[in-house]
């Protein structure tokens, strides 16, 4: 059996899908007949529903014709399936939903591990806090039985890293309906089975980007969603475009539900009355307290020391600027000329505590690793051989830049406004080009020849999204010639300095690229890891940075005796600040059945690819935006 089919036919997985079912249940008003009598002999039923599947003569019955009864006193007809196959189809889910995530991008809040409802009406808030006073609120007319389902199954499939459960979607997704009458064939999808909310999203992202490629963000529930703008009329184009998109579908807006509102008449989405303060945004529920802090040191000729159990730091002058516990540092990050005591650095080192050495300016200099975190020599050999062996590689370089690219798309749409239309719909579709030639990349060189093109559209774009004193052009670093490049340059080594202390805990060799080559000079796998988190987290930190005012234009000065421009005292601290509050953020689903800051997703990351390079058994991919 292939990766995907045996996974999804594994008796545990079937086993967690009957709990899921059961526990759902039981939370209901009315409880199922159905349910409680698979109950009374559940063991049996899922050995039976395994070795039908094992040996290919599963077959799904059916679905059932059942009338809910609505508050209005009318009725919901929805098609339900047997529980037997709703065991199988929450089995299949678990398995395939992860990789259909990464494709939804960021409009989509339904039916997603680790977001939902609470998330939704934060994202609608941030944008009336932005400025943004008017909104369109619609819903899609009979979404779920206008789905298009052929188009939707074969764009999931196409999603899968192999095609084992091809014929098993299909028969799942394609069931008739159970009737007095007998057997009707139905069009769109069921709304009682479990696969059904994922191809709904998977059709619906055609609305999405339509919106967001005009400049127009859009936060989607379901079939429910907020279009937010800044005047009446371009609430109305956004209705013009949604049409026009869920048309080229073969679905409609329900008119009904459809109306153009501002913050301050007030209007009511997903249970919450928004006006023109209320709701607040908070992201407390969406932020990691670590036991353990990373202390970082810029003070020009400071150096660090141990004394009775904390950590100093203390200037050339001998002022003391730090004093802390020991037991609350995870790691130390240093700029410039800046010491570390020998005795500061055998605690690290027999601790377990990384120090990282960026230059003054940020560049990515090196890292002491503890003796422990160093790869043994049988790791070592395998990750040698895999580096070399292009069945390996080639795969793993065309998930990384395929990731990137998306999130970079992501950025893009999600920052982008009615005003950056032009260029950014110019560059998005430069960069879906390039993703879409990634699968037909033959060589490392091809692959990252296919990344530059996509970075060479994509920076001018996002340079442009920038407050008018802080737009550049293009990418400039070595040195970089304004402080929004700077500034992404201070992030990119940051994150740099994370990346190798993953790899290294994870017990990998950093300088063993699979996309970056084999470098004594730079940490090929470190720079291969830190790929995908490039936009997810540097570039949206400097932007989100610039645009609320935290990075300005003061924060940058001329490099002494140096082309270029550096970041201030004020703009490192900044960018810092922000980074870390970044890397603290929780979320799950980015990881299928993984939640956690976005730090621990990159020690997650990290693991999950030196099993994909030493063992070759799994599929590894990138994570999905959240």
């Amino acid at each position: 059996m292939t990766e995907l089919f045996a996974a999804a036919v594994d008796r545990d997985r079937l086993e967690q899908a009957w709990e899921y079912i059961e526990q759902r249940d039981e939370h209901r008003d009315v409880q199922s007949e159905a349910v409680a009598r698979f109950a009374q002999s559940s063991a049996d039923r899922l050995d039976a529903i395994h070795v039908e599947l094992v040996g290919g003569t599963y077959q799904p019955l059916p679905l059932t014709r059942v009338a809910i009864p609505k508050s209005d006193g009318s009725e919901r007809l929805l098609a339900i399936p047997a529980v037997r196959d709703r065991v199988v189809e929450r089995s299949v889910l678990s398995v395939v939903g992860g990789y259909a995530d990464r494709y939804l991008g960021v409009a989509s809040y339904a039916y997603r591990e680790g977001i939902g409802v609470v998330d939704a009406v934060e994202a609608v808030a941030r944008l009336r806090d932005e400025g943004l006073g008017w909104v369109l609120h619609a819903d899609i007319d009979n979404c779920f039985d206008t789905i298009p389902r052929q188009s939707a199954v074969r764009a999931l499939l196409a999603m899968l890293p192999d095609s084992s459960l091809d014929a098993l979607i299909r028969a799942l997704s394609e069931r008739p309906v159970a009737t007095g009458r007998g057997l009707i064939e139905t069009s769109g999808v069921s709304q009682g089975a479990a696969l059904s909310p994922l191809l709904a999203n998977i059709v619906l992202v055609a609305l999405d980007d339509a919106l967001m490629d005009h400049g127009f963000p859009v936060v989607r529930y379901a079939d429910d969603f907020v279009v937010a703008g800044r005047s009446r009329d371009a609430m109305w184009e956004a209705k013009r475009v949604a049409t026009a998109a869920l048309e080229g579908i073969g679905m409609q807006l329900g008119d009904d539900k459809t109306e153009v509102m501002s913050f301050d008449d007030g209007f009511c989405f997903l249970g919450e009355d928004f006006g023109p303060r209320y709701p607040p945004v908070t992201d407390q529920h969406r932020v990691e307290v670590p036991d353990r802090r990373i202390l970082y040191v810029g003070r020009q000729g400071s150096r660090i020391f141990t004394q009775r159990g904390r950590v100093v730091v203390e200037s050339k002058s001998d002022e003391q600027l730090v004093s802390v516990p020991k037991n609350l540092v995870s790691r130390v990050v240093c700029f410039g000329a800046v010491t570390v005591a020998a005795g500061t650095r055998s605690w690290a080192l027999e601790e377990g505590i990384d120090v990282v050495f960026l230059s003054r300016r940020g560049q990515y200099l090196g890292q002491h690793l503890p003796a422990a975190r160093e790869p043994r020599v049988s790791r070592l050999r395998a990750q040698i051989a895999a580096s070399a062996d292009p069945v390996v590689t080639l795969p793993l370089a065309r998930e990384m830049v395929d990731t990137k690219i998306a999130h970079q798309i992501t950025v893009l749409q999600r920052f982008a406004r009615e005003e950056h239309v032009e260029i950014v719909d110019a560059a998005l579709a430069t960069m879906r080009r390039m993703r879409m030639m990634l699968p037909e990349a033959l060589t490392r060189d091809e692959v990252l020849g296919l990344e530059g093109a996509a970075a060479a559209a994509y920076f001018p774009a996002y340079g442009a999204l920038m407050p008018v004193d802080l737009r550049f052009e293009r990418r400039s670093r070595r040195p970089p010639l304004d402080v929004a490049n700077s500034a992404l340059g201070y992030g990119y080594a940051l994150l740099l300095g994370e990346s190798v202390g993953a790899l290294a805990a994870a017990g990998l060799h950093p300088g063993l690229g699979v996309l970056h080559a084999d470098s004594d000079r730079r940490p090929g796998l470190g720079l291969d890891l830190m790929e995908e988190l490039r936009p997810m987290v540097i570039d949206q930190v400097v932007l989100a940075a610039a645009r609320r005012g935290a990075l300005l234009p003061a924060h940058g000065a001329p490099a002494v005796g140096e082309a270029g421009v550096h970041l201030t005292k004020a703009g490192k601290e900044a960018l810092v600040t922000a980074y870390e509050q970044r890397m603290q953020q929780v979320t799950a689903g980015a990881i299928p059945g993984f939640r956690g800051s976005i730090r621990r997703h990159l020690y997650r990351q990290a693991k999950r690819l030196a099993k994909s390079i030493l063992t070759g058994e799994t599929h590894w991919t990138g994570m999905s935006w959240r």
